[in-house]
């Protein structure tokens, strides 16, 4: 299965914490991109569902430039959005024995991660 997330993927771990209470807080670019990326997700996936785990999950990640980017914060990102999207149930070790990550290069006019789920 091929599931496409349009935009390049911003890193969740880029928070922003409350001083006060010392809560972190995604980036304004992640919840964003999420906002986006979350439709996409339910709207490919309708009428699918990952039963047999645990899965393989091949990230292929395309920016829209040549700034650096750290495929292990962008995976995370991917990782969380697919959960909240509810297209895999959770992302420990028990779901998915085997990620790959990979970058695509650059594609200005179509910035893109594609997820492939193998069972």
């Amino acid at each position: 299965m091929k599931l496409i997330i349009t935009g390049t993927t911003p890193s969740k771990k880029n928070s922003r914490i409350n001083t006060r209470s010392g809560r972190s807080f995604p980036s304004k670019r992640f919840s964003d991109w999420e906002k986006t990326a979350l439709p996409e997700l339910k709207k490919q996936f309708q009428g699918l569902n990952v039963t047999d785990y645990p899965i393989s999950l091949t990230i292929i990640f395309f920016n829209a430039d040549k700034r650096r980017h750290d495929l292990d914060n962008q995976s995370s990102s991917i990782l969380d959005t697919l959960v909240k999207a509810s297209v895999i149930e959770d992302d420990n070790q028990n779901k998915i024995d085997c990620l790959t990550l990979q970058y695509g290069g650059v594609d200005k006019e179509s910035p893109r991660a594609e997820v492939f789920i193998d069972d």
